[in-house]
């Protein structure tokens, strides 16, 4: 499960919708500070930037620097 921290404040959180035929829907809604379950969710929150980039994504930043 990630939770991300969005500019502002805002958490974006991971949801389910189940569709009358049974399928499930993967998705993200988000919560603002004034939600009621927000703070439900606050300990789960990464900043947005920082969990997007991974040691792969480093590594390959890494060669495109110029010298």
């Amino acid at each position: 499960m990630t939770v991300l921290m969005l500019p502002g404040g805002t958490l974006r959180v991971p949801t389910t919708a189940v569709l009358d035929d049974g399928t499930r829907v993967h998705g993200t809604r988000d919560v603002s500070p004034d939600t009621p379950d927000y703070d439900r969710w606050l300990p789960y929150a990464d900043p947005e930037e920082p969990a997007w980039r991974t040691e792969l994504d480093e590594a390959i930043l890494s060669r495109w620097q110029s010298e």
